[in-house]
């Protein structure tokens, strides 16, 4: 029977397949999935890392492939620069070529973090430097800003942190679109730990 179907062309039919009703929603990929699409797609840098050791490799190799040195690395939160060997300031030295910082959650729909003063103190997106290298963990994921900014007020219940803000990366295919003039899009490197 198989020999007369390869003879005729006739193409045997796999599993059957279910088709979805053009009503139901669409499947979704997980939140660290779609998450990884949208920030790799806008031009960010993802990197996964399984502990600490990997991702102070990771930094080296980044200020390696950006010719920097551990000076020209800001840091603005103690914790952070001890564990990456980075100098820590309270304010960003104005020759700095990119700054180290974590961030509150990783929105998955949008690609972007949510960020506070617990990362940039009281400064404006447009005063941090044009490159980050952003450390944060797989714990940290949202699947939107509305279920983040739900995350942090329980988070810091009762004292909600103040100039909260999503922080983007910058999609080089719109760099020179002048309609993105003037948004504070970075090069923005993601370290995430298992």
């Amino acid at each position: 029977m198989n020999l007369w179907k390869n003879l005729l062309g006739k193409k045997e039919q796999s599993e059957p397949t279910e088709e979805r009703s053009p009503f139901m929603p669409k499947v979704k990929d997980p939140v660290e999935i779609e998450f990884a699409k949208e920030f790799t797609e806008k031009g960010g840098k993802f990197i996964f890392v399984e502990n600490k050791e990997a991702a102070l490799d990771t930094i080296e190799k980044i200020l390696e492939e950006n010719k920097w040195n551990r000076n020209q690395i800001g840091c603005l939160n103690s914790n952070l620069g001890k564990t990456f060997k980075v100098d820590t300031q309270t304010s960003i030295p104005n020759n700095a070529s990119a700054l180290l910082l974590t961030c509150e959650f990783l929105i998955a729909n949008k690609g972007g973090m949510l960020i506070c003063q617990h990362q940039i103190n009281n400064l404006s997106l447009d005063k941090l430097p044009e490159n980050l290298i952003v450390y944060a963990g797989s714990d940290q994921f949202a699947p939107d800003v509305s279920e983040a900014m739900s995350m942090l007020k329980s988070k810091y219940f009762g004292n909600l942190p103040t100039n909260i803000t999503t922080l983007n990366a910058k999609d080089s295919s719109k760099e020179n679109d002048f309609l993105t003039e003037g948004k504070s899009a970075k090069n923005i490197y993601l370290i995430l730990q298992e």
